[in-house]
Formats: structure tokens, C-alpha cells, sequence
């Protein structure tokens, strides 16, 4: 009796360990059929391929949390990109996200390779967020990502995140350049405030940034945006300065998202403008989509957009491209 007393009150014991622990294997698989009309200068050219990533990020992670018990509790997560139109693994290193953290009432305390605050306002306010044909980093990227490395991420970096206290919440991101002398890539100290309560959403960042090379990255930005129900406008403006360099981008977003039927219409315009010394170009970018739902785990898309710049914004002369896609994603 003793000895089967024993063994119950171990099983007992052991599920409810496990009971306080969990890992979780997630993922995101997004491709589609995308077709370009590229114009660089006089040279015309197209393309039609198979794309992926027209509406979110295809990917494979694992996440966990551990009850520690009094309000407290420990977790990892890894992220690695995966290429479906392909079935290669895109090398599967883990540099989506690579991080382990200890969450409380104090907040929550995170280390290792993540996204940067001076990211998040492009892609919360942006109803194409930061994939596909139709989102406003296609236009930021090729100018301030010349010189910023952590455009997305920063490795070796820790982060604060605040609690969230009536719809206000704060994130504190420091990360460690880990060279004596100069700068690195990882380089990067950025914070971010967002009140969210209700249809109301509101960000601002601001960051020294990591960099390439010797240039000197500053970015702030903000976003916002309302949902009315019948429609959900947003806007998300930044501002970049590579002083080393002395160049200035402003990048412009304003666009919407409405329920029409059983899907979801997007559509945005942006505004890129970037200065050097004695010179000034700027570029346009037009987009809509709709997605359709087949599940809350599947939806089929199409997207298109129109991008015009000035000579020396996207490639050297004067660019323009047309391009449309058509998709499926699915996430597990």
C-alpha cells in the first residue's frame, strides 16, 4: 500500500510539473504566383514567379513557459525563416528571434537576438505591415537600411518591457556593440511608448541605431491608428538621420483597412523623400489588396501596387514598377 501510495503521489507530482510548463511548435507558410512590370531608366523589364511572404513572414519556431510560481515565469522562443517556395530552410539559424526572458508584475525582462522598438510602428500601422508588394518599408529600406543594421533586429540586446497600466506600455531596448572601439552592427540603444485602449492605438520610437560601416544612425517615428468598425485608417511617419553621411529620409504612410463582404480591404500610399547635401529626391508608392478568409488559419490574397522614384532614391535612375500577387497563407 505504501509503495503504491509512493508512485501515485509521483505521478501526481509530475503532472503537475509538466502542467506548469509547455512548448509549443508555431509557424507561418505564405506563397504566392507575383507578377513585376519593372522600369529602371529606359530598360523595361518583367518577371512572373513564384513569390512567398505577400502578407506575413514564412516561418518555423519553438516557444515555451515555465510557472515559477508567485506571479513569475520563464520563457524562450526561436524563430527561424523558412523559403516554401522552395522547401529550403533558409538556413533555419534562428535570427527571426532567439530570446529567453522572465515575465512578472515587474514586467517582463528579455535577452538575446529580437526586434527592435524603432521597428514595430512600421508594422503595426501599415495594413499591408511589413510583407508583400504593398508595404511602406519597400520604400524605406533600400535608402536608410543602406547604413542601419538594425533596421528589424539587433542581436545581443536586452529589453524592458513595462506592464501594461491602463493602456499604457513602454519598451527599453539596449544592444551591446561588443567591440572596444567604433561601431557594430548590433549597436543599438531604442525605447517605445504605445497607448492602446479600445479602437485607439498610438506608438513612438526613437533609437541611436546600429550601423554599417562609420555612419551615425538616429530613427524616431510614430503611428497610430482607429478602428471605426466600418473602417480602420492609420498612419506611420519616420524620420532618419545618417550623419557620418549627412542623409535625411522621411518616409510617409497613410492607409486603411475595411470589412467588405467575408474579407478585408487594404489599401496605403506612401511617400519617401530623401536629402543630401544640395539635392532632394522622392518617390511614391500606391497599393491595395483584399483578403479573404477561409479559416482563421487560412486566407487567400492579391495584392497590387505601383512604385514611382526620382533618379537616385531606388536605383540610381528613374524607377518604376508595376506588380500584382496572388496568394494563399496558412499558419499552424
Amino acid at each position: 500500500m505504501k509503495k503504491t501510495l509512493i508512485a501515485l503521489a509521483a505521478v501526481a507530482a509530475s503532472s503537475a510539473a509538466l502542467a506548469q510548463s509547455s512548448v509549443t511548435l508555431f509557424g507561418i507558410m505564405d506563397v504566392n504566383v507575383r507578377h513585376t512590370s519593372t522600369k529602371i531608366g529606359g530598360v523595361k523589364t518583367s518577371l512572373t514567379e513564384m513569390g512567398q511572404d505577400g502578407t506575413a513572414s514564412s516561418r518555423l519556431g519553438f516557444r515555451g513557459v515555465e510557472d515559477l510560481g508567485g506571479g513569475m515565469s520563464a520563457s524562450f522562443w526561436l524563430e527561424g525563416s523558412l523559403n516554401p517556395d522552395t522547401g529550403t530552410p533558409a538556413g533555419l539559424q534562428f535570427q527571426r528571434r532567439s530570446t529567453v526572458s522572465l515575465s512578472g508584475g515587474f514586467g517582463e525582462v528579455r535577452l538575446g537576438r529580437d526586434y527592435v522598438p524603432t521597428f514595430w510602428n512600421h508594422t503595426v500601422y501599415d495594413p499591408f505591415g511589413t510583407n508583400g508588394l504593398g508595404n511602406s518599408m519597400n520604400m524605406y529600406s533600400p535608402n536608410a537600411g543602406l547604413f542601419q543594421a538594425t533596421t528589424v533586429r539587433s542581436n545581443n540586446m536586452v529589453s524592458y518591457f513595462t506592464p501594461n497600466m491602463g493602456g499604457f506600455q513602454a519598451q527599453l531596448s539596449y544592444g551591446f556593440k561588443e567591440v572596444n572601439t567604433g561601431t557594430s552592427a548590433s549597436d543599438y540603444q531604442g525605447l517605445r511608448l504605445t497607448y492602446a485602449n479600445g479602437p485607439l492605438s498610438v506608438g513612438f520610437a526613437t533609437a541611436s541605431e546600429g550601423n554599417v560601416g562609420a555612419a551615425d544612425s538616429r530613427r524616431t517615428n510614430v503611428g497610430a491608428s482607429y478602428d471605426f468598425g466600418f473602417i480602420k485608417p492609420m498612419f506611420n511617419y519616420t524620420t532618419s538621420k545618417e550623419k557620418t553621411v549627412d542623409l535625411k529620409v522621411n518616409n510617409l504612410m497613410v492607409g486603411l483597412t475595411a470589412p467588405v463582404g467575408p474579407g478585408l480591404i487594404k489599401a496605403s500610399y506612401t511617400r519617401t523623400e530623401v536629402e543630401v547635401p544640395g539635392i532632394s529626391v522622392d518617390g511614391n508608392q500606391v497599393a491595395v489588396g483584399y483578403e479573404y478568409g477561409l479559416s482563421k488559419r487560412t486566407a487567400l490574397y492579391g495584392n497590387f501596387a505601383r512604385i514611382s522614384a526620382d533618379a537616385g532614391l531606388l536605383a540610381g535612375p528613374e524607377y518604376k514598377r508595376t506588380g500584382f500577387e496572388l496568394g494563399i497563407r496558412h499558419s499552424f
